[in-house]
Order: C-alpha cells, then sequence, then structure tokens
C-alpha cells in the first residue's frame, strides 16, 4: 500500500517511538484516513530513513526538555502555588492543631476522649516545599566543603603568628 505524505510521517514517529509492526497498526487503524503497514515496511522504513528517525527522537527529547516541569520556571511555580495551599490551611484553615479523639478502655467501659494534636505532617510538608523552592531558585547549597587548616585557624583565633605556635606532626590542612 502506497502510503501518502501524513500517513509517512506519522509511521516515521511511531519507528522513532520503537513501536513493532503490530503496534503501529493498531495507531494506523484509527489514524485519519486509517491504513495499514507490513513488517517489511516498517523494516524498509528503518533502514532507509535511520537519519530522519533519529532526528525525530531528538527532536522529540529536546521537545521534552523545553516544556512541562522540565522548565525550572514551571517547577517553581507549582511549588509557590503548592505552599501558598499549605500556608493557607495552615493559618486559614485546619491550622496548626487539629481535633482528634480517641477510646479509652472498651465495651461499656470505653471513653470517648477529644483533645487537640499538632498538625505536624502538614507543617512539615510546608517547610519542605519552602526548601524545595529555595533549592530550585539556588538559595540552598546542597553541599558545603570546608577545609580547615587547623594551626591557621588557630593562629587566627589565639591573635598570634603561625611561626610561633608550636610544630606538631598531625597538623591537619
Amino acid at each position: 500500500m502506497r502510503l501518502k505524505q501524513r500517513q509517512k510521517e506519522a509511521l516515521l514517529a511511531w519507528i522513532s517511538e520503537g513501536l513493532q509492526s503490530n503496534e503501529i497498526n493498531q495507531r494506523a487503524s484509527i489514524f485519519m484516513p486509517p491504513f495499514k503497514v507490513s513488517r517489511a515496511q516498517v523494516d524498509y522504513y528503518r533502514q532507509s530513513r535511520g537519519t530522519k528517525i533519529e532526528e525525530i527522537k531528538e527532536q522529540a527529547e529536546r521537545s521534552a526538555l523545553k516544556s512541562g516541569f522540565a522548565l525550572k520556571e514551571r517547577r517553581v511555580e507549582a511549588l509557590n502555588s503548592l505552599a501558598e495551599m499549605l500556608h493557607e490551611d495552615l493559618t486559614t484553615g485546619k491550622g496548626l492543631w487539629l481535633d482528634d479523639v480517641k477510646m479509652i478502655g472498651s465495651g461499656e467501659f470505653s471513653e470517648r476522649i477529644e483533645f487537640e494534636s499538632f498538625n505536624s505532617n502538614e507543617v512539615s510538608t510546608f517547610r519542605g516545599v519552602l526548601d524545595d523552592i529555595a533549592k530550585e531558585v539556588g538559595d540552598r547549597r546542597q553541599k558545603v566543603d570546608v577545609k580547615v587548616n587547623a594551626r591557621e585557624a588557630l593562629a587566627e583565633l589565639l591573635g598570634v603568628p603561625l611561626d610561633e605556635l608550636p610544630a606538631t606532626d598531625n597538623a591537619h590542612s
């Protein structure tokens, strides 16, 4: 069967996704206009259009990396929205304290005790979201590599020249 241009483009895209001929035919059956390909046709397009298929894959990957939550701005926007909801719920909704109930005892001697408990889960979640926002915008360092020369630090702390401190065998740089 000779394919129309749109059908060829769809076929190449499906091949670049790594689909097999039976999977391609499932999609092709609902394509407008519907079509069907043989395994030989799929193999032919894989061989003859190999570089084009690679280009399609690369373009799809680039597109994925430049859309949705792959974009830093979009992640920060979503985190800000979540932080706003949590903050509002903590300050005006349920708040920091939750109504809670426990039953003490059993049967006819059981007693219902009502009390308030601290909303630690939501507070922790809110703090985690704030931390994520800070990391996204670069306000949090992931690792700090600190190397201190102990003798120099001690000399500075004592306010004496380095050569006035006794030399030690286990001084670390």
